[in-house]
Parts: C-alpha cells; sequence; structure tokens
C-alpha cells in the first residue's frame, strides 16, 4: 500500500522534467556542447552523519558518509546513483556489565533531481538498505551483542535548495519522506539532509 501512495505521489513529478524541458531556452545548447565528452554533465556531492545520544542506560554513537553522483539530462534535471555507509557502536548497560554492539549498515539508491526555479528543487529516490541490528539474544563472553541483517526498501519525496558556496563548491539541504517505512517503525518517516555539491 506504501509503494502505491509513492507511485500516485511520484508519477506526477516524474513527468515534470519532460513537461518543463519543451520550455528550455538556447542556452542549454551551449551548456552541453557535447565537444566537451561525457564527464561535463556530471556533478558530486554526498553528505556526512555524525549523531550520539542515549536513554535508559543505552547510548548509541553513529558516523557515516553518502556520496552521490548526478549525471545532467538537461541543465535543470538530474539522475544518479546515491551510496552510504553507516558505523554505529551501540552499547547498554546491564547492570554487572556493559553490552556492545559494533554495527556496520549499507545501502544504494537511485534518485532524480529537477530545479524547479531558481536554486530550489525537487527530489526523489528509490534505495535499498542492508541494516544490522542488535538482538535480545544472550551477550557472549566478550559482551558482544549478537546482531541480525535485514533490508529495508526506502521511498523517498521532498524538496530542497542547493546554493553556491564559492567556486565550484555548493551546499544541499532537503527534507524528504520515506513513504516505503513500516507503519510501526520507531523511526521518523522524515529524513533531513545536509550536504556538499
Amino acid at each position: 500500500m506504501k509503494l502505491f501512495r509513492l507511485l500516485i505521489i511520484a508519477f506526477p513529478l516524474l513527468l515534470l522534467p519532460a513537461a518543463m524541458s519543451a520550455q528550455q531556452d538556447e542556452n542549454v545548447d551551449k551548456y552541453f556542447d557535447e565537444s566537451q565528452g561525457f564527464t561535463h554533465r556530471l556533478w558530486y556531492g554526498g553528505g556526512f552523519t555524525l549523531w550520539f545520544g542515549g536513554i535508559n542506560g543505552a547510548s548509541r554513537f553513529e558516523t557515516g558518509i553518502s556520496p552521490m553522483v548526478g549525471y545532467k539530462i538537461t541543465k535543470e534535471w538530474s539522475v544518479g546513483p546515491r551510496f552510504s555507509l553507516l558505523y554505529i557502536n551501540y552499547r547498554e548497560n546491564l547492570g554487572p556489565f556493559v553490552a556492545k554492539a559494533n554495527l556496520v549498515n549499507y545501502g544504494i539508491g537511485a534518485f532524480t533531481r529537477y530545479k524547479v526555479f531558481g536554486d530550489f528543487f525537487i527530489h526523489l529516490e528509490y534505495g535499498a538498505d542492508n541494516e544490522e541490528w542488535p538482538t535480545n539474544g544472550p551477550v557472549n563472553s566478550d559482551n558482544q551483542i549478537p546482531t541480525v541483517r535485514r533490508l529495508r526498501s526506502n521511498g523517498f519525496i521532498g524538496a530542497g535548495i542547493n546554493q553556491s558556496i564559492g567556486g565550484l563548491l555548493g551546499a544541499d539541504i532537503y527534507v524528504l519522506y520515506n513513504a516505503l517505512l513500516p507503519e510501526n517503525d520507531f523511526r521518523s518517516a522524515f529524513d533531513i539532509r545536509f550536504g556538499v555539491t
């Protein structure tokens, strides 16, 4: 049902770039001069994760990276892959000892982004994350918590802004809604991302 809702929301947005590309000016031909080869249409970006917190004797530290590569189909419309790698150090005070788990999550996805006006853009992304989670099983002799892996699909839809910060660098901030997050999941369906392009 959530996938159906994502498709209902995303379908008109997927048609938007095709409809708006008919309104391009003659500067696009200069911008996409094919004599420069393939790489002049590429842009690179990504984000960095750093988070820590704790509650009720449990604490969590997270750090990770999420690089992305965009290919400009038109001056406003880009598509490309996005990767993520996240390390989590989880600790839980169990009275006489502290149990811990070192978790590694990774994911891959594909995105499309369209600059609607100025520096504002809409962003659609579909991907899958391979996540490692601590279980309630018995702690081993090294005080390590046993873990399990699961695959989770994500379907993000949202908008943001990209601003130049000098030279060839830019910065993104965007808010996404994960339409495929299960209703009983403890995580928020909203994802706020900051990045550099």
